[in-house]
């Protein structure tokens, strides 16, 4: 089983990062040693006026460097097995069904002006969202819901898409290397890190030059100045020059600190973003170095490559991120800037490579973001098997269809998801069942599953056709007290909606679960029936589940396309049961009364 493989992995690394840590440990007791006794050789050889001893912590102080640069790698490939450790943890959750807990519900993206998105648990709580989600930047994240959200599908488009996430499904070691990589900048992030890229991207895209004229002047002469005077000052010139030195040192940091608040503003965002770098540089040399087949996913890979690439950009600015630094240090930041006035020459570095690369930056974030959507849409292929992906057609001039053979709620445990079939052209289905039976989870499914279908991702069944058809819902319907919307009327306004949408001729498929539920039953009927007629076009498609067994009647009206499903009980030792398998034709049966007596409502109903 697939959970068992990712249990082993998960262990394999685990010991791994466990023996990092142990030599990650060790390491750090050595540094300590090192450094106190470069302080113990530096005052023995001062205190017993030994020269010997200055130069053994000269070379324990080389020694320590090296090992502090050691020990950093180390701790790099602990966090990266940290990393990888969360992955496999990821799909152990999404296999045995606890996957509610990912923080990262997507709540935030629910819109009222886009019901279907709740009725389908699409986003929020125990959302499609939440389950299938792997990226870990901000772009990332923007990309799937673009692709969930999309309402006006285009089928090259879907094609695109679906291509590249077939060939994912297959490139498991590449998708567990993104995602390790971008959790890894997930991990790194402060909370305002959507922000902080936000701000580095307009710094980036601002063409015009931070630094002025003057200042590219004096960062040139003034430094020079200064070290010339620094020369002539040790070789005993003359000693006035060690004054006008003196006086050099308090201009240049006078110039810098005049000038910090601006030079701050337009580096702090580069510094702020510098700790990601590394990352994104592994990234970029991930994508870059991996050979793809579909259009998409090279056509992807080119953005990367576009003047002068994407990892020669980031080597770039990681120099420069590099000289950034070290003006957080305030002693460097006084030495640096008193000498040479090294902020002026960080904004210069900035400035050039903002010339280069600084309007692809953003391209280059989006291009990552990107795969990490299409890696969430493959997600589903590399914890299940009962997959397919699916065909889509655009029928300009036929019925919309719908077909499909044993498709599944993707949300619902593995080994609870029933499969069913149906096949609609431009059809009513009228499905009526007994409590609890599942025609809302068939409704549900499969809105949920064209939602992915028409993403590019794969859907759960054995066999899925469909058009592309605007998808319309009225499920999870609720009353606005602030409004003063009751129930009922929140549905009429939901198949307003369809009806209106119905005017364009264009195809749709309208999923209304127990329609008009908010009103009593004579009026109910009536409604619904005219309701039912009224969408009934041979552009939509339009399922409807209800108590109301008068309206299987429509299956006799000439005037519309109309068939009959449902889903039925059984009883089993007393006990209700349910195979949540759809049938053709209506109900005959009802369950309420027993449900009631089940429920401890009442002893018994006559």
């Amino acid at each position: 089983m697939k959970i068992e493989n990712y249990k082993n992995d998960k262990i394999k690394v685990e010991k791994d990062l466990k023996e990092m840590t142990k030599k990650s440990d060790l390491i750090s007791w050595i540094r300590v040693a090192l450094f106190i006794l470069v302080i113990a050789f530096l005052a023995y050889g001062y205190f017993k006026k030994n020269n010997l001893f200055y130069v053994l912590s000269v070379v324990l102080t080389v020694g320590f460097l090296a090992i502090v640069k050691y020990h950093s790698n180390i701790e790099a490939k602990v966090k990266y097995k940290e990393s990888k450790v969360q992955v496999y943890k990821r799909y152990i959750k999404r296999l045995n069904s606890t996957w509610y807990d990912f923080k990262d519900k997507g709540t935030e993206y629910l819109d009222e002006n886009m019901p279907y998105l709740k009725d389908l648990d699409i986003f929020g709580e125990g959302s499609l969202y939440q389950y299938i989600c792997s990226a870990n930047t901000i772009y990332g994240k923007i990309s799937l819901v673009k692709h969930l959200k999309q309402q006006d599908h285009n089928l090259e488009d879907i094609i695109k898409y679906q291509e590249a996430v077939k060939e994912l499904s297959s490139m498991q070691d590449f998708a567990d290397e993104i995602q390790t990589l971008s959790y890894l900048i997930k991990e790194n992030k402060k909370k305002n890190i959507n922000k902080e890229i936000k701000k580095f991207i307009e710094v980036c895209e601002n063409k015009v030059s931070n630094q002025s004229k003057i200042n590219k002047i004096l960062m040139i002469i003034l430094p020079a100045i200064f070290i010339a005077l620094a020369v002539l000052s040790l070789i005993g010139i003359n000693p006035m020059y060690f004054n006008v030195l003196k006086l050099v040192l308090i201009i240049n940091l006078l110039i810098a600190f005049a000038n910090m608040q601006k030079s701050t503003a337009i580096l702090a965002p580069v510094g702020d973003f510098y700790k990601n770098l590394k990352v994104y540089e592994n990234i970029f040399k991930e994508i870059e170095n991996t050979d793809f087949k579909s259009p998409y996913l090279k056509e992807l890979k080119n953005t990367l490559n576009k003047d002068g690439g994407s990892v020669n950009s980031i080597k770039e600015l990681k120099k420069i991120g590099s000289y950034i630094e070290l003006r957080q240090n305030f002693l460097g930041n006084v030495l640096l800037n008193g000498i040479f006035l090294w902020d002026f020459h960080c904004i210069d570095m900035f400035d050039k490579w903002k010339l280069s690369y600084g309007k692809n930056i953003r391209t280059y974030l989006e291009v990552v973001g990107e795969i990490e959507t299409l890696i969430s849409l493959a997600s589903i292929t590399y914890i299940r098997d009962d997959y397919t992906f699916p065909n889509i057609s655009d029928l300009k001039d036929a019925n919309p269809n719908i077909d499909f053979k044993n498709l599944k709620h993707p949300l619902i445990k593995i080994e609870d998801a029933v499969g069913n079939s149906i096949n609609l052209n431009g059809q009513t289905c009228v499905i009526t069942g007994s409590n609890m039976s599942g025609k809302t989870t068939f409704l549900r499914s499969i809105g949920i599953n064209l939602v992915l279908a028409y993403a590019g991702g794969p859907v759960l069944a054995s066999n899925f056709n469909a058009s592309v058809m605007k998808v319309l819902t009225s499920i999870r319907v609720e009353d606005n007290v602030n409004k003063g919307i009751s129930t009922f009327y929140a549905e009429l306004l939901r198949i307003k909606d369809m009806t209106e949408y119905n005017k364009n001729k264009r195809p749709m498929i309208c999923l209304i679960d127990e329609i008009f539920k908010g009103t009593n039953s004579a009026d109910r009927i009536i409604c619904a029936t005219e309701a039912i007629k009224k969408l009934s076009q041979p552009w939509s498609i339009t399922l409807v589940s209800t108590h109301d067994f008068e309206l299987c009647n429509l299956e006799e009206d000439k005037s519309i396309n109309a068939v009959n499903y449902h889903f039925a009980e059984y009883y089993e030792n007393d006990k209700i049961k349910f195979d949540y398998k759809i049938r053709d034709g209506r109900c005959v049966t009802t369950n309420a009364k027993v449900l009631l007596k089940m429920a401890g409502i009442v002893d018994d109903i006559k």
